[in-house]
């Protein structure tokens, strides 16, 4: 009996050590974005915003791929937009207003998307959105 009872207890040790969910691919990324979200106050502006898709730096300056290789020397600029402020195209000047800390979220415009802006938004668009702001 005593046999019995201690293969028993070994039994359930091994069903309990087992794990009962699989990891998958979108547990990755899930885990990535998490850590990112986590990261996202000490990684400059100019990481973040690389990180988007359809978005590389060209000369220490985000760009948009599409645009990355006009000829003629410099790529096009993307518009920059602050809280729903049109702030230019100048990515050194939205560096010194916006603390990467404040920043809630960042998206990458391009297209129709970027329409709304007019013909200033047609190299592509990057709206920053802060805590303080919208």
């Amino acid at each position: 009996m005593k046999k019995l009872l201690i293969l028993a207890v070994i039994g359930l040790l091994f069903v309990s050590c087992g794990s009962s969910k699989t990891a998958s691919p979108d547990d990755d990324k899930n885990l990535e974005q998490t850590l990112d979200d986590k990261n996202a106050a000490v990684l400059p502006l100019v990481t973040r915003i690389q990180k988007l898709p359809g978005v590389t730096l060209r000369g220490g300056v985000p760009v948009f791929i599409k645009n990355s290789s006009s000829t003629g020397g410099r790529p096009p600029l993307p518009l920059y937009v602050v809280d729903g402020m049109v702030i230019g195209n100048s990515f050194r000047t939205v560096e010194n207003i916006v603390q990467p800390v404040d920043v809630k979220s960042i998206r990458a415009l391009t297209g129709s998307d970027a329409s709304f802006y007019g013909a200033r938004g047609a190299n592509g668009v990057i709206e920053i959105t802060t805590k303080r702001g919208n």
